[in-house]
């Protein structure tokens, strides 16, 4: 159940939860994390995992810098994505794939999180 290759489609739910409440450049960022590990985990390109990751930590960056100017007072975001990043390292480290997927299930909580602090800063 928790295998990058389901779990990766995951993301879809973010998308289509950015789309809906018209966040745009984040379903823009996050079309382009699913396009990647689609493309990675399904090995549709030979040695793409280093493109794969670059990707995914620039998305993050971007993710973490968007939390930081606009919304430090809510700390479950942060609280997901390092979540999600551990999870990478464990699954690294233990050469777990079930571990990454985890990476993509903390990940789409904490966009979500994300996408409604946005929100909610926006209308406050």
């Amino acid at each position: 159940m928790f295998h990058p290759k389901i779990t990766s489609f995951f993301i879809i739910i973010n998308i289509y939860h950015s789309i809906i409440n018209e966040l745009y450049s984040m379903s823009s960022l996050q079309t382009v994390v699913l396009t990647s590990s689609i493309i990675y985990h399904h090995n549709l390109i030979p040695n793409f995992r280093n493109y794969d990751i670059v990707i995914t930590c620039s998305v993050i960056t971007h993710h973490f810098y968007i939390y930081s100017y606009y919304i430090l007072d809510d700390m479950k975001p942060s609280l997901f994505y390092c979540l999600a990043i551990i999870s990478y390292f464990i699954g690294f480290k233990k050469k777990s794939d079930y571990m990454h997927g985890y990476l993509h299930i903390f990940g789409v909580i904490a966009n979500i999180l994300l996408n409604n602090c946005i929100i909610n800063k926006c209308i406050n």
